[in-house]
């Protein structure tokens, strides 16, 4: 009898271990990541990763390579990636198909911007991954968003578009408004950023301001719009 409780204690354990490592998506910690990441909280991020499981894990070493590749810590960023790479890769993480595809894909795209020899290997697998999140969800918004990115960030000699850009970003913005996949709601004020960006880079200023105001309205403190508006206003 000892023993048999004491086996089935030690599966409750297990199990409890299990969710632990593979707990679904939360919506609360996904909005603190993206809040610390639009305001470049690093010490907040990294507080959030050190609980973080799951896709919402991935999605804060994401932000966080973002946050040290801009202040000049590569190999840092190169780390993170790494990690959310092998989160999103893991066949025992049971989350939602299309927004675990989608993330890989932008974790693979912004290896390539980090080190640009990669392109030729990272640029096959974002590519794939991204078909695969498209081909199960067409109207995700984040699938959109991703597709404009890596858009606007590749050059034309490799099939890179601003006008394809605009397109991707413009049916990600749209999507935004019906959006109800709860636990992985994240995107929406970036894609109005990336938008103006196209903008600008057609030469329509006005619209980029725009769009940067409207990132602005969704995300009062969010320091890259703001960057953006300053650096182009008369």
């Amino acid at each position: 009898m000892y023993l048999i409780t004491k086996n089935i204690y030690a599966l409750l354990i297990a199990t409890a271990t299990f969710t632990a490592n593979y707990a679904s998506a939360d919506q609360t910690t996904i909005d603190k990541i993206e809040l610390a990441s639009q305001q470049n909280n690093v010490a907040q991020l990294t507080q959030i990763a050190n609980t973080a499981k799951g896709y919402d894990a991935a999605l804060v070493n994401y932000r966080l390579a973002i946050a040290h590749n801009i202040i000049g810590e590569r190999d840092k960023a190169i780390t993170l990636l790494d990690s959310a790479q092998m989160i999103l890769t893991d066949d025992k993480l049971s989350e939602d198909e299309t927004e675990v595809n989608a993330l890989l894909a932008q974790v693979y795209g912004y290896r390539i911007s980090i080190k640009p020899i990669t392109g030729m290997y990272y640029g096959i697998k974002s590519s794939n991954a991204l078909a695969s999140a498209s081909e199960s969800d067409e109207t995700n918004p984040r699938v959109h968003l991703i597709k404009g990115i890596i858009a606007y960030n590749t050059p034309n000699i490799f099939g890179g578009s601003k006008q394809q850009a605009l397109k991707s970003l413009n049916t990600s913005i749209n999507h935004y408004q019906n959006d109800d996949n709860l636990g992985y709601q994240w995107g929406q004020a970036e894609a109005l950023v990336w938008r103006g960006l196209t903008h600008l880079a057609l030469n329509d200023v006005q619209s980029a301001l725009d769009d940067w105001q409207a990132s602005l309205d969704i995300a009062p403190n969010y320091t890259w719009p703001q960057m953006l508006i300053s650096n182009n206003q008369g």
